[in-house]
């Protein structure tokens, strides 16, 4: 009975969310995939009702085998500034066909029923293998793949962006990716220890919806308000703006000329100096760009190559020495810290207190302590 209630619960939860969010407005690739995740996993737990409440079935398992493939395009998609789906990407599916003829052709063979008699010695012992054995790599290959593809997102915004924030970072679903490992890792051990031993007095497949049933909410609400972070957060204005390489290498056919290079750091360096543009809390180098009618390519190659930093740590070495200053002047002494440096351009306490100490090598506390002592 409580294996029924969470299917029913998994189920209309899943059906629901993969329809609202792949019918989302403004569309969105990256929304359409992950609401075909969702309905997908709606469909596995409706094969698994069928299973407990009305005939018992015996196919090998094989929508799991999507669960990886759609995670990665999900992430892909978001973090790509023109995101479109290459029909390449299929060949992450050739598992899951495989396995659906191997269903298709022992439709009524008992192949797998759960860990019972997973390594009995049957014609079918070997495909019971082979599935646990791809299974297992590909779970594991897919959410190495896709935390990979974050932690690039994650370093590649700091050569966009000034700030720090969950939507534009995808940090939720770095989060909730490792959770979804670690919940079949888990499954996994579970089922190692029955198959062995078999003394589980459950089935760890069953078990997994209650995970799933989780995690499904958990997607369903983060991804709903994850918004398009190229198109509504960076917003990228010039269509033939030449994506950097992630400030990993050199720029290649940049066209940047070696005579401007001096010209554009001064440049960009009066202007930070002058005009301030970093009290702005969401300040980009699009902006940047825009303000100093220099193509964003080229103030990113000068920035990363020419100046030895990226364009999030240029413009918070100059909150923090705004931060600074402040801190110093009598005029602010009515204001706390964090008023000062939420006014000085930072977003939150946590990114605040990081990069001051990083740049300072003591806390925004400990340095005012330091001033105040100074000019007591």
């Amino acid at each position: 009975m409580i294996m029924e209630a969470i299917l029913y619960i998994g189920i209309s939860q899943a059906l629901f969310a993969g329809i609202l969010i792949a019918l989302k407005r403004p569309r969105m690739l990256a929304n359409k995939i992950l609401g075909a995740w969702l309905l997908i996993i709606c469909l596995e737990m409706v094969i698994v009702m069928i299973d407990v409440t009305l005939v018992e079935l015996y196919p090998i398992k094989i929508l799991p085998y999507t669960y990886g493939p759609l995670l990665l395009l999900y992430a892909q998609l978001m973090t790509r500034e023109h995101p479109t789906f290459h029909p390449g990407y299929m060949w992450h599916f050739v598992p899951f066909f495989l396995f659906l003829i191997a269903v298709l052709l022992f439709l009524d063979k008992p192949v797998m029923n759960g860990t019972d008699g997973f390594l009995l010695m049957d014609r079918f012992v070997s495909v019971r293998i082979i599935y646990g054995v791809t299974f297992f790599m590909s779970i594991t290959a897919y959410s190495i793949a896709t935390f990979v593809v974050i932690h690039r997102h994650q370093k590649r915004l700091k050569q966009l962006v000034s700030y720090s924030s969950g939507k534009i970072t995808l940090q939720w679903l770095l989060g909730l990716s490792i959770t979804f490992y670690l919940g079949y890792v888990l499954m996994f051990i579970f089922g190692g220890i029955d198959i062995l031993v078999g003394f589980m007095p459950f089935d760890p497949y069953e078990l997994s919806f209650i995970g799933l049933t989780i995690l499904t909410f958990l997607f369903s609400v983060f991804g709903f308000n994850q918004s398009s972070i190229f198109e509504e957060v960076v917003k990228y204005k010039d269509a033939e703006d030449v994506p950097e390489n992630d400030g990993a290498g050199k720029y290649q056919r940049s066209g940047l000329k070696k005579k401007d290079v001096a010209r554009y750091i001064s440049r960009i360096e009066a202007f930070m100096q002058q005009e301030k543009p970093y009290l702005d809390r969401e300040l980009t180098i699009y902006d940047l760009s825009d303000s100093l009618e220099i193509p964003r390519h080229f103030i990113s190659e000068v920035i990363n190559e020419h100046m030895g930093k990226n364009f999030y740590n240029l413009v918070n070495e100059y909150r923090v020495e705004e931060v600074k200053q402040r801190l110093k002047d009598p005029a602010y002494q009515n204001l706390t810290i964090l008023a000062i440096a939420y006014d000085s351009g930072f977003n939150s306490k946590s990114s605040f207190n990081t990069i001051f100490k990083e740049k300072t090598g003591m806390t925004p506390s400990e340095y005012l302590k330091k001033v105040s002592a100074r000019n007591s």
